[in-house]
């Protein structure tokens, strides 16, 4: 479908990761818990955990794949593993405790910069989704001190710009079509990794209840 796509009129890049990556991205959504009207503070805190064990590892690979585009694409803005950390010590972890977390095992195998690319749109893709979630969570526990919701505030009141400038930046990084299909990989990838790893720490929640 990829190719067929490429031969026809021409698609922006990230109109080609959207359509290519719907159903993968789709799949892991359904993992996601952070919706439910049940949700309690301990199932937050768990989410946030899987996501730290997740944001740590692909972190320091993107941060070694994606170093000479570390300016272009302001990556040192982008990083989310510190906030993560914040909104988990207020749910009662410290240094010692953040660092015995689980974390994902087998990370995307992201052998280059497109791959790495196509990575990073998710996550900033899911930075632009966690507006809904931020939302609810502010309804949802209005009154109850669960911190400050670091992590879905992110950029603020420039979500919106960090995401245009970073569907920008990619473009500018990968202007041959040929390379298309290898951030489209990166990103299939890196949304099965989230998948799998959100089941596989809610096995385990579920195994310790």
């Amino acid at each position: 479908m990829l190719d067929a796509i490429l031969h026809l009129e021409p698609r922006t890049l990230l109109q080609t990761l959207k359509l290519e990556t719907r159903p993968h991205h789709e799949r892991a959504e359904r993992v996601v818990r952070l919706l439910s009207p049940e949700l309690t503070p301990a199932g937050y805190r768990r989410h946030l955990e899987a996501l730290h064990g997740l944001h740590a590892p692909l972190e320091a690979v993107l941060a070694t794949r994606l170093e000479g585009l570390a300016s272009e694409l302001r990556l040192p803005e982008r990083w989310k593993l510190p906030w993560l950390e914040a909104d988990l010590r207020a749910l009662g972890h410290d240094e010692a405790s953040l660092a015995r977390l689980p974390r994902l095992s087998r990370p995307p195998v992201l052998p280059d910069v497109p791959e790495a690319l196509g990575s990073l749109y998710v996550l900033e893709g899911a930075t632009l989704g966690g507006q809904l979630i931020l939302r609810h969570l502010s309804r949802h526990f209005e009154g109850v001190p669960v911190g400050d919701f670091v992590f879905f505030r992110a950029y603020g009141e420039a979500v919106g710009p960090m995401w245009k400038a970073f569907g920008e930046a990619l473009t500018r990084a990968c202007p041959e079509p040929a390379l298309a299909p290898r951030v489209v990989r990166g990103a299939q990838d890196t949304f099965d990794a989230f998948e799998a790893w959100l089941r596989e720490v809610n096995v385990d929640a579920h195994c310790r209840l």
